[in-house]
């Protein structure tokens, strides 16, 4: 390892490496990566941090990186993350495994009352009272060599990331919450989460129209794009925009001559994905009515009035901060509406913390045994 830039191109200094990284009981972990034109990210670096030592791998040298994939799933060694989705993704798309076990910071940090997904700089400023230069974030990671300044960057933020895990540790702890936390966490452990069902690709597309039929070919129309860029490797927009998609779906086109009159399609569209699309439209019109996708009610616009939502809004507002829990992390506003749409089961909210944190009081709300005053300039709930 080249210790002026703590970079690990070689199988012998990777061995070392992970010798030293065995006897840990804690490691830190993240990547950098470049997603801009694959469907799949394209992974730079793994960076590593123990108590007192970090390095960068890199996975595009001719280096083993076997070592480093039973590492992660070394059930002895903690791994920390900081908003570890994306990077667990990687590595269960590169391994076909979780790494294990995990603690994520930024979850945790929704418990100590510094808001919705804290981002890692106000974190590092919080707790460690040091100031992260982003300017290499944005950098190309895929050339070589990196910069002292890119490997710098990269590495903080583990030997950064190691720090900060037992100060924010220390901090669930003395609050009582770490079953909370743990709850919370095992959701990463969860590989649907990271998979992306061509079936269920539609459901990511906003779209302001209804109708079961244009939704049918919308959901089509989706499941093709889905596969045919992971077939080729490229971005789902490379191929053809989300809005781009709905206006087909309204559209129907039957002849291609009737896509030049919609809105976005794309220049590089070849004949054959334009013939293919209208396969698709074909397709879906032939599909039985009663297996048409439906958008739920509660995605819809509330049967309730505004002022309803509102008091709902500020009971788990007020609930927050007295709880110091991100409100995102309590419920969020598909979660109001369905209450207010008269829905209960399978709402996590009366389940486990978050009824005895928010979903009891809004037991108390219904119920008109539960109100609101100002004192000294402050939101207080009155029970009655």
């Amino acid at each position: 390892m080249n210790k002026k830039n703590q970079i690990i191109t070689d199988d012998y200094t990777l061995k070392e490496f992970n010798n030293k990284c065995l006897k840990q009981k804690v490691l830190a972990i993240d990547t950098e990566f470049i997603r801009d034109n694959t469907y799949y990210p394209i992974l730079s670096l793994v960076q590593i941090a123990g108590e007192d030592f970090a390095a960068a791998i890199d996975p595009l040298s001719n280096i083993n990186m076997k070592p480093i994939w039973e590492l992660l799933t070394n059930e002895n060694i903690l791994k920390v993350f900081h908003s570890g989705r994306q990077d667990i993704e990687i590595f269960l798309n590169l391994t076909g495994e979780i790494p294990k076990p995990i603690y994520d910071t930024q979850i945790a940090a929704m418990f100590c009352g510094l808001g919705d997904q804290v981002g890692y700089e106000r974190l590092v400023d919080r707790f460690l009272g040091l100031s992260i230069n982003k300017e290499n974030q944005f950098t190309n990671w895929l050339q070589r060599p990196l910069t002292k300044s890119q490997l710098d960057y990269a590495i903080s933020d583990v030997t950064h990331l190691i720090k900060l895990f037992p100060l924010i540790n220390k901090l669930i702890e003395d609050s009582g919450r770490q079953e909370w936390v743990s709850k919370e966490i095992e959701q990463l452990n969860k590989k649907d989460l990271y998979y992306v069902n061509p079936e269920d690709a539609w459901k990511r597309i906003k779209i302001k129209y209804s109708k079961p039929e244009t939704l049918n070919i919308l959901k089509t129309l989706a499941k093709w794009r889905e596969e045919e860029c992971i077939r080729r490797n490229i971005p789902r927009n490379r191929l053809i925009r989300d809005e781009t998609l709905v206006n087909i779906s309204l559209f129907k086109p039957n002849k291609i001559d009737f896509f030049k009159k919609i809105r976005g399609i794309p220049k590089n569209l070849s004949h054959s994905d334009l013939n293919e699309i209208i396969k698709m439209i074909k397709v879906a019109e032939r599909m039985n009515a009663n297996t048409w996708p439906q958008i739920s009610k509660i995605n819809k616009k509330c049967n309730a009035d505004k002022s309803s939502l509102d008091l709902l809004k500020l009971l788990l507002l007020y609930c927050s901060e007295e709880s110091g829990l991100a409100e995102k992390l309590i419920a969020d506003v598909t979660d109001l509406k369905s209450i207010l749409n008269g829905k209960r089961d399978g709402l996590k909210i009366f389940e486990g913390w978050r009824y005895e944190i928010f979903g009891n009081f809004v037991d108390l709300l219904l119920e008109g045994k539960l109100g609101f005053t100002i004192k000294n300039n402050k939101v207080k709930k009155l029970n009655f």
